[in-house]
């Protein structure tokens, strides 16, 4: 999102970035959790939300009878991930959430024109300036991430005007991985070393070798 967004600036760092790779991230919500629970999410997190402590409760249930399956499906698929890896991420992975990131986010990533600065002033996602940029961009997303949905990561690349763009949905519907994957897991499930890594691999081989020195 961030690179995504000095490009759309153009930024002084825009010029420094030689490729882009995303995983299980984009600039859309279209199709997320968090886009369907909207309504009920604005109206529970008027002063903010205690993420940190909640998903530090969930951690403790992981890999339990008591388990709470629902909400690690929010996150990651529970068969792709290892027991200790899970309770790590869900324990650590988030703080409080303020207001105002949260009206920030539910605000813009789940509309049309996708992510914005927080006072409205400039799109992630600037069509007109990402259709200039030649920077070459690899996303990779897990067919059932429900969290940052494959639709949302590829609107987000087909607005580069790159002559190198890929977008990879990674699970057994389209014959690119075994296993279905979530949002975490394409990055720490117990597959994602032969499944997902080897695309990253061969895309910064071909498209962002080493500087000479």
């Amino acid at each position: 999102m961030l690179a995504v967004g000095l490009q759309s600036q153009q930024a002084k760092l825009a010029g420094a970035i030689r490729s882009i790779t995303m995983l299980a991230s984009g600039c859309f919500g279209m199709g997320s959790w968090h886009s369907v629970l909207k309504p009920i999410i604005s109206r529970i997190t008027g002063y903010g939300f205690p993420a940190g402590a909640v998903c530090w409760a969930v951690s403790l249930l992981t890999g339990t009878a008591a388990s709470l399956l629902p909400v690690e499906l929010l996150f990651y698929v529970p068969c792709n991930m290892p027991r200790a890896c899970a309770r790590q991420l869900m324990a650590g992975c988030f703080q409080f959430i303020p207001a105002g990131v949260i009206r920030q986010f539910m605000g813009s990533l789940n509309t049309e024109q996708g992510l914005t600065a927080v006072d409205g002033s400039f799109r992630y996602a600037e069509p007109q300036q990402l259709q200039q940029v030649d920077v070459p961009v690899l996303a990779l997303n897990g067919t059932w991430d429900l969290f940052c949905p494959a639709a949302g990561a590829r609107k987000t690349v087909e607005m580069f005007g790159s002559k190198h763009k890929q977008f990879v949905c990674v699970g057994p519907t389209y014959g690119t991985g075994k296993r279905h994957y979530g949002h975490f897991d394409i990055v720490s499930g117990k597959r994602a070393a032969q499944e997902v890594y080897p695309y990253i691999f061969e895309w910064l081989e071909q498209h962002d070798s080493p500087m000479a020195s």
